[in-house]
């Protein structure tokens, strides 16, 4: 089967690759987002940079949270477009079928297939997962900053932003800017690549608090701003 849906207790109908439903389990069961000490509620701002087929979008949004949901590959973005209306979440999700990286514009994106010509969701990026172009497809496709999607779409306040991009999250980082950064409450991402010492010095001189989950060949790594009052706490 290329495609499974399950039903969490809520009552939500999650649909995603066969392949990649490992990636629901670290979300919904294994809380891997979760920052200890905070509960997404009604009435914040998430910010998901690689929603992929949005099992976090569904998880925040399933809080209560507006969420901000950007997904550059196609065929993700048509299985996150799927979960979100399946389940009535249109007036609490926003979908933007475009990158986030360094540069307004157009950028590369690279995605993987199978032998059989089907997307391997999880190596979406655009840093190219295979140098040797055996395996992926290269798109050209549109592409946002984090400043500029802040700026565009009027989010004075990012309770959390989410980032998984497999490998694109340091250029996302260096290309912040402070008044940014003093928007955004806490942070939670996959670092690739063993570079996560590299992100959280970013987040640390930008005036956040970093945790680090060393896993070899990634890294969880979760910050939260020092500078922001944070009203949303446990």
């Amino acid at each position: 089967m290329r495609f499974v849906t399950v039903r969490p207790r809520n009552g939500y109908k999650i649909k995603g690759y066969t392949h990649s439903f490992w990636m629901f389990y670290e979300t919904w069961s294994k809380k891997d987002y979760d920052i200890p000490g905070f509960t997404l509620s009604h009435g914040m701002t998430v910010v998901d940079v690689g929603a992929n087929q949005g099992f976090f979008t569904l998880y925040a949004a399933s809080k209560g949270a507006t969420v901000y949901a950007f997904e550059p590959c196609a065929d993700n973005f048509d299985v996150l477009k799927w979960n979100v209306t399946r389940n009535g979440l249109e007036d609490r999700v926003k979908l933007f079928n475009v990158a986030v990286t360094s540069k307004k514009g157009e950028v590369s994106l690279f995605v993987g297939r199978d032998p059989s010509g089907n997307v391997l969701s999880e190596t979406v990026s655009t840093c190219n997962p295979d140098p040797g172009g055996k395996t992926s497809n290269v798109n050209l496709v549109s592409s946002v900053t984090l400043d500029s999607l802040l700026s565009d779409l009027n989010i004075s306040r990012c309770d959390l932003l989410k980032v998984d991009c497999e490998g694109a999250e340091y250029e996302i980082l260096r290309s912040t800017s402070p008044e940014s950064f003093r928007k955004i409450g806490r942070v939670s991402m996959e670092c690739h690549e063993r570079r996560m010492e590299e992100a959280a010095a970013i987040l640390r001189d930008a005036g956040f608090e970093t945790s680090c989950e060393d896993f070899g060949w990634l890294g969880m790594l979760k910050a939260t701003n020092k500078s922001l009052e944070q009203p949303h706490t446990m």
